[in-house]
């Protein structure tokens, strides 16, 4: 039985050397560095006072087969000048081993950082951007620009978009560092090399590159957003459909912002049609371009439980903003339900604790209440809403 052991770790470890090259070139170098220097020790040690203690002719050695020669320390026994030859000669094979293999290592990760084929499965806290558009260096100038806690380098892109297309991106100075995954978003082996999750917010846009009709591609949408809730619960997760019929199964999914870009598109041209100019007025909102924009602020704690007039005072006079209203129920949806369920089953009273439950399941993520009344108390998890000039608000 012990026997059998020994065999078995032994061709453990021989399993181990064969699958690690860069390992058995460290064992090897260090090996030849001990064995040399306790030759070089054993022979001059008594005859050479540059090798004193054991450390000198382990320094000797490092300096001799790394061929930097410093010439501190020469051997003067013949049995020592040969040893000193044998280990320049071997120290030249393996510095040009080293640097080969250095070179070959970063030349293959750059054709596969060029190719999509690199694993950001260990990153931690990033952006994850699933899909392709039309001019996309302006879509992510966009994103970046709505979260400035997120650079460049933050950014992991999920598509199959053409090669000429992503070097012309990644030429761009402002995209600078943006990493790349060639797959598609569909598909758990794809999404994981991604780095799903541990992602901190994921953005599944409606896929340009997606063959077919608006079905096929919302479904695409629909199958990438369970696949990716069912990896990482914890991430927030936004989509864009083009069919307002599959935003049921967005919501079954814990979709945690849906937008219906198609809608959206429609509701403005018909607001144009009017002569209403409110698409003006919407743009002006959201671009900031008139020195006004639209946003949402986090609700200090101590404003919960307390009135929407009080924190709407608070907000006019701290930071000159209107708060126009509140969206509830923010940020991770799975989170929010959770947080409601424990609170409903703390009810001793079992007549109301059904209607709770009842209501649990109906929570809808980022619920939007405009303009409430004053005495409208404002509950956990939400964020005003406010109009706010842009400098304060960049600022």
């Amino acid at each position: 039985m012990k026997k059998q052991r020994r065999v078995n770790f032994r061709q453990k470890v021989i399993l181990f050397l064969k699958t690690n090259p860069w390992l058995r070139i460290v064992l090897f170098i260090s090996s030849l560095i001990l064995i040399s220097s306790l030759v070089v020790y054993a022979i001059e040690r008594n005859t050479n006072e540059g090798f004193i203690s054991f450390f000198d002719s382990l320094w000797w050695t490092i300096v001799t087969i790394s061929t930097v020669g410093y010439g501190d320390r020469l051997p003067h026994t013949l049995s020592g000048r040969i040893i000193a030859i044998a280990t320049i000669f071997v120290g030249m094979g393996i510095m040009g081993t080293v640097t080969g293999r250095i070179a070959s290592f970063l030349m293959e990760r750059q054709m596969k950082e060029e190719k999509g084929l690199l694993d950001f499965s260990k990153m931690r806290g990033h952006f994850v951007i699933c899909g392709w558009k039309r001019e996309m260096h302006l879509v992510l100038y966009d994103v970046l620009k709505s979260n400035p806690d997120f650079s460049p380098l933050d950014v992991v892109l999920i598509n199959k978009a053409p090669v000429d297309e992503l070097n012309m991106l990644r030429s761009d100075p402002l995209l600078e560092g943006l990493k790349y995954v060639y797959g598609d978003f569909v598909e758990e082996i794809d999404i994981v090399r991604a780095g799903v999750k541990g992602a901190s917010r994921i953005l599944v846009m409606a896929d340009y590159l997606t063959a077919g009709d608006l079905q096929q591609i919302d479904s695409k949408t629909v199958m990438a957003v369970m696949n990716i809730k069912n990896l990482n619960k914890r991430a927030y997760v936004c989509a864009e459909l083009l069919d307002t019929k599959f935003e049921k199964y967005l919501k079954l999914s814990h979709c945690d912002e849906i937008l219906l870009s198609r809608s959206f598109s429609r509701s403005m041209l018909s607001s144009a049609s009017s002569g209403s100019g409110l698409a003006h007025v919407v743009h002006s909102l959201l671009s900031g371009d008139s020195g006004t924009a639209i946003s949402t602020v986090a609700i200090p704690h101590t404003f919960v439980g307390r009135t929407f007039q009080e924190f709407k005072s608070h907000m006019y006079t701290r930071q000159n903003a209107l708060l126009i209203g509140l969206l509830e129920n923010t940020g991770n949806i799975l989170k929010r339900k959770r947080q409601a369920l424990r609170t409903a089953q703390k009810n001793p009273d079992i007549s109301k604790l059904i209607p709770e439950l009842q209501s649990v399941k109906n929570i809808r993520s980022n619920d939007p209440v405009l303009n409430p009344q004053r005495d409208y108390v404002i509950k956990k998890s939400s964020r005003g809403i406010i109009l706010v000039n842009t400098e304060s608000l960049s600022s």
